[in-house]
Formats: structure tokens, sequence, C-alpha cells
């Protein structure tokens, strides 16, 4: 798994060039904050201790986000570190014989601390989380999650960061174990976002790169994801910023009940209790790249803006700074000075 994802460059992501070997021991180096050990919580997780960035990411494949310039967590909720996000697998159909169908899989909130979210067949755990890297733009912070779904699927979350960056990258590998007959699919990576300390906002897309997300209250930080599609890696499908119990229906209502899916729509006004994600109409065997595995990526964006002017233009600029794939779709939308 984590093999295949190399050779089709998932760790090339967050707009760096990354050399990873595969090393029958992986050992983080002293010098930087490699990702610590789990919790004692439930569910466990891992965390990446960077500036401006300290994500937590958990067993189940959800992830909490902390900026430094931001006095909570970016994700509901906010005071706790395992939080409203994470990849969810939707399967309609099953492969011949298997007797499955429809299921909606995803993280287990139900053992999270607190959540909002739908609860949904959870994920289980394919082993322990790996974690490697010592956060520079050689040798980033990694942590792998490996999960197990549906019909024997195999699915591998990378989370990847570079320290002094405002974006850190997740990327998918979904493998069939046991099957190759036709099983088409969709996988959303959602959360729900909080991007204002009541964790409200005004939606945000750039059809220019698929990024879609959230400014706050007063326009002045920006929260979004975006589809990261170099290296032969595909867009996604769909997307959508809404209400956020809008996009857990639209995701699923429950463990067996797959909701219509994402509608290429935001809300840019009224102010609202915000949440969003892609979604990516999958199938196995994969098509591009040939084999039993698909994979797909994405980078998830923290910005401070200079100006908070919310105005829609048709054209996209692209301003490329502290690593940020693109930022476009509001005129006077700059990044703040230091």
């Amino acid at each position: 798994m984590f093999e295949r994802g190399i050779l089709r460059g998932l760790m090339l992501v967050v707009g760096l060039a990354l050399l990873v070997a595969v090393l029958p021991t992986l050992v983080l180096a002293d010098d930087g904050n490699p990702p610590s050990g789990p919790d004692a919580s439930a569910v466990g997780h891992q965390t990446i201790a960077g500036n401006p960035l300290t994500i937590h990411v958990a067993a189940d494949t959800s992830i909490q986000v902390l900026h430094a310039g931001q006095s909570d967590g970016q994700v509901h909720p906010p005071a706790y570190d395992e939080a409203d996000s994470g990849g969810f697998g939707v399967f309609t159909t099953s492969p011949p014989g298997l007797g499955q169908g429809p299921v909606v899989w995803g993280p287990d909130f139900a053992k999270h601390d607190d959540s909002s979210a739908n609860i949904v067949t959870p994920w289980l755990s394919a082993g322990p989380q790996t974690t490697m890297g010592t956060g520079t733009a050689a040798d980033p912070w990694w942590v792998q999650t490996d999960v197990l779904g549906p019909f024997g699927l195999n699915v591998t979350q990378w989370v990847g960061y570079v320290n002094g960056r405002d974006c850190f990258t997740v990327s998918y590998i979904v493998e069939a174990q046991y099957f190759d007959l036709p099983l088409p699919f969709s996988f959303f990576h959602a959360a729900n976002m909080h991007p204002d300390a009541d964790e409200g906002g005004f939606g945000y897309y750039d059809a220019a790169t698929g990024a879609v997300g959230a400014l706050n209250g007063t326009k002045d930080f920006l929260e979004y994801l975006v589809p990261y599609t170099q290296m032969g890696l595909p867009p996604a499908d769909h997307y959508q910023e809404a209400g956020y119990q809008a996009i857990w229906n639209n995701i699923g209502t429950g463990p067996f009940t797959p909701g219509p899916g994402f509608n290429d729509s935001i809300i840019a006004t009224p102010y609202h209790d915000t949440g969003c994600g892609l979604q990516w109409d999958l199938q196995l065997p994969g098509v591009d790249p040939p084999g039993n595995f698909v994979e797909f990526a994405l980078d998830w964006c923290f910005v401070e803006v200079e100006e908070p002017e919310f105005v829609p233009e048709p054209a996209s600029v692209m301003l490329l700074a502290s690593g940020l794939m693109g930022l476009a779709g509001y005129a006077g939308l700059r990044l703040r000075k230091n």
C-alpha cells in the first residue's frame, strides 16, 4: 500500500518535491516535533505539533486542526482533539455474491467525546497508526492510518505537513483485497468547520482550483479544502459548503441510508454554521490507475487574509505564497502581511 502511494506520487503534495524512502524500520529524527503518541480516549490519535498548524489525526480518519492565530480548534467541537471530520465511503451496490449494500462507512463518531455528526458504520482499525518525518520540506511529518471497510476494502489515509506551511495534505488509497469485480462507490472528505469563534462563516468556492470552504464572520480568516490533481490524481467530482447538518445528510443519515451526495453549491450569505466537503465518484477495479486500488488527495488550508471584502469575481487570481496552491474568487482577498 505504502509503495503504491509513493510510485503514484502521493507524497509529492502541499506544493513540494519530496524525497521519501521505504525502510524496514522507520525512525523519527530528533530534531523538529515528530507526531506524538495516541491519547487515552476511546478512538485515540496521533499529533503533528507544528507551527502554525497542530494536527490531531485520529485512528478513525477524523482530524482536528489548531491554527496558531486562532483561539481554538478549526473543526467542531473546537475544544476536543477528535473532531467532526474525516473520510467516508458510500456504497450503494455490492460486488456480486457479497450481499451487502447500500452502506455508509466513516469515522466512529459515537466514540468521540462530543459530536454532532450523523452516526454511520465505523471504519475498523487495521493496526496501529504509523508516524514518520521531521517536518522539513525534504522529510515532512506523516501520519499513516489504515482502516478496513465493507467487502474487505482497505483504506489508507496519509496526513502530511511541512512545518511553517498554512496547508497540510490528506491523501487516500482505497484497495480491494478480496475481489476483482466492478464496485462503483463515492468517497467523501468532509468537516464541520470552525472558522469563527461561534463556528459560523460565509461560504467560499474557487472554480479554478475546486477549493471549497468558508470565511469567518469578519472575513479575515479562510479555511478551505482543495483537490490535489497533480501526478495524475483525479479531481473531485462534486463539492458543497452549507450548514453542517446538510453536509452530513448528503453523505448519509445512517449506516444503511446513503444521502444524495454533494450538490456543487455554497451558501455565500447569510452567516451560518458551516460545513463543507469534497466528493470523488470512483470504481474498483481502478481504471486510472489500473488495478485493484484507487487514490486521490486534497490540501486543507487556513489563511489569514488582509482584506475582508466578499465580492465574487469571474476570473481566478492565484496567490502563491506560504505554500498555498491557490486562493481566488474574491476581489481584494489578500494574504495578511506580517
